[in-house]
């Protein structure tokens, strides 16, 4: 199993490169790490008004949080939830368990199509990728099913780690351009810097502690 995700990691990793094609499935870790900051939100008692996906594989969560504390979290969640979400979707390939990355998959497509996603790139975005997800649970042969999961829990493993180390290097020449970094520097005080390397640290240690079982396995 190992050496079938790695081999895939590889072919997510080069894809991503790859003009419309990349920007493309570089979506999916674009989404997961929204829905970080809104679901941090909503734990917290706070709203969430709009998610938009954008072509340039950026992504915006529009919420509303109650204080201080609420708005640090929040802010924190993306990247730590694509770390998180990647972890797991590794775990339910060691379990054997492929169906559930589909219908995990296909279950956050059709909240954000129907209650947050609000461009019409977001949209038509979610519609192919519901489409694809949904033929593939319950239409797609077994091999078909093993491919998709196996090729989605790579991409988010591999851009959960990429994106991080894009705002590290953004906390460092452009602090005022990174993110999520820059934002947590705004309410914490903190530099933006010690945000994003913290947020490249825990996503290389997510992503070795998903891989590390495999090849011990």
């Amino acid at each position: 199993m190992v050496d079938s995700l790695l081999i895939y990691i590889v072919v997510a990793y080069v894809i991503s490169f790859v003009p419309f094609i990349g920007r493309y499935v570089t979506v999916i870790n674009t989404l997961v790490h929204e829905n970080g900051h809104a679901i941090a939100a909503l734990l917290l008692k706070g709203k969430v008004y709009s998610i938009k996906l954008f072509m340039n594989t950026e992504g915006e969560a529009v919420t509303g949080q109650r204080g201080w504390f609420s708005s640090v979290v929040t802010a924190y969640a993306g990247y730590t939830c694509s770390s998180l979400v990647a972890y797991l979707c590794v775990y339910f390939l060691h379990r054997g368990q492929i169906v559930w990355i589909l219908y995990g998959f296909l279950a956050i497509a059709l909240v954000n199509l129907i209650l947050w996603i609000r461009n019409l790139y977001g949209i038509v975005w979610l519609l192919s990728f519901v489409v694809l997800c949904w033929w593939t649970v319950y239409n797609g042969p077994l091999f078909l099913q093993t491919f998709v999961a196996y090729f989605l829990t790579a991409v988010l493993l591999t851009q959960s780690v990429l994106s991080a180390f894009q705002i590290f290097i953004l906390s460092v020449l452009k602090r005022k351009e990174a993110g999520d970094a820059t934002s947590l520097a705004h309410y914490t005080s903190i530099p933006a810097m010690f945000w994003g390397a913290l947020f490249l640290v825990q996503s290389l240690y997510v992503a070795y502690q998903a891989v590390e079982p495999l090849v011990n396995f």
